[in-house]
C-alpha cells in the first residue's frame, strides 16, 4: 500500500513524454472537450433544472478530496519535502481557487481571472507530463485530477453554466501571473528550491527538445504562458455571450 503513494518507483517507467499512455490519456482527454463541446446545450438543459448546484458540490468535492489524499499521503509516507510539497506549484494554486468558485458560485468576479489559469498552469503540463508513475501509482490519479479533470471542470463552467470570463481578465492574469513567478523567483532562491519550474525544466523535455537548454527555463515559461493565455482568451471569446444556464 505505501509503494502505491509513493511518487516513483525503480519499477513503474511512468508516463513517458508523447509515449502511448501519454498519447492515449490526451486523446481521451480531447475527445471528452468536443464532447462537452458537442453537448453543451443539452447540458445547459440539465442544469436548468436544478442540476447544477449538485455538479459544483461534487466537482468541487472531488478536487478537495483529491488535494487532501495527495498532502495526507505524502506526510504518512514520510516523502513530504518543502522542496516539492509545498502547494505553489501553479497548478495546485488554481486548484485551491477552483475549490471556492465551484462552492461559492463565484462566476464573475474571481473566475473571470482564474479562468485562465486552468489553462496556463494544466494545459503545458497536459502536452508536456513530468509523471514518474503510471496507472499503479496515486500519483497519477492525482496528476489526472489536477490538471485534466481540473480544466474540463472549468470548461464546463465556461460552455455549459455560463461563466464568462474576459479580456480584462486575461490581463489581469498576466500581470498577476507574473508577479507570481517573481515571488517564486525570490522563494526559489532563499530555499534553494524549483517551484514553477523557474530554475529548470522537466529532463525530459530537455531530452526530446534539446535546444530548450540555451534560453533560462523561465524565457520558455513566459513564452509557453503567453501562447496559453491567448488560447484561453480565444476559447472564451467563443464562448455564447449570454449565459443559459
Amino acid at each position: 500500500m505505501v509503494d502505491f503513494f509513493r511518487k516513483e518507483l525503480p519499477t513503474d517507467p511512468g508516463m513517458k513524454l508523447f509515449g502511448g499512455m501519454h498519447l492515449a490519456v490526451s486523446a481521451v482527454f480531447l475527445v471528452l472537450c468536443v464532447l462537452l463541446y458537442l453537448n453543451r446545450k443539452r447540458l445547459q438543459k440539465i442544469a436548468e433544472k436544478g442540476h447544477y448546484r449538485l455538479f459544483r458540490t461534487c466537482a468541487a468535492a472531488l478536487l478537495i478530496a483529491n488535494m487532501a489524499v495527495h498532502y495526507t499521503a505524502r506526510i504518512l509516507i514520510g516523502e513530504w519535502h518543502i522542496g516539492e510539497d509545498l502547494p505553489f506549484h501553479i497548478c495546485f494554486v488554481t486548484n485551491f481557487f477552483m475549490m471556492y468558485i465551484l462552492l461559492s458560485d463565484n462566476r464573475r468576479n474571481l473566475y473571470r481571472v482564474v479562468y485562465y489559469f486552468t489553462f496556463i498552469g494544466p494545459l503545458p503540463a497536459v502536452i508536456f507530463p513530468d509523471l514518474h508513475r503510471g496507472p499503479s501509482g496515486w500519483v497519477f490519479y492525482q496528476f489526472i485530477i489536477s490538471h485534466h479533470v481540473m480544466l474540463l471542470i472549468s470548461l464546463y463552467c465556461l460552455w455549459v453554466a455560463g461563466y464568462r470570463p474576459d479580456t480584462k481578465g486575461a490581463v489581469m492574469a498576466f500581470f498577476i501571473g507574473n508577479a507570481y513567478v517573481g515571488l517564486m523567483a525570490v522563494f526559489n532562491s532563499i530555499f534553494d528550491t524549483n517551484y514553477v519550474m523557474l530554475g529548470e525544466l522537466p529532463a525530459q523535455l530537455y531530452e526530446v527538445f534539446p535546444f530548450l537548454k540555451f534560453l533560462p527555463a523561465v524565457v520558455w515559461l513566459e513564452l509557453v504562458g503567453i501562447a496559453v493565455l491567448a488560447a484561453a482568451r480565444a476559447i472564451a471569446g467563443k464562448a455564447p455571450k449570454k449565459a443559459e444556464a
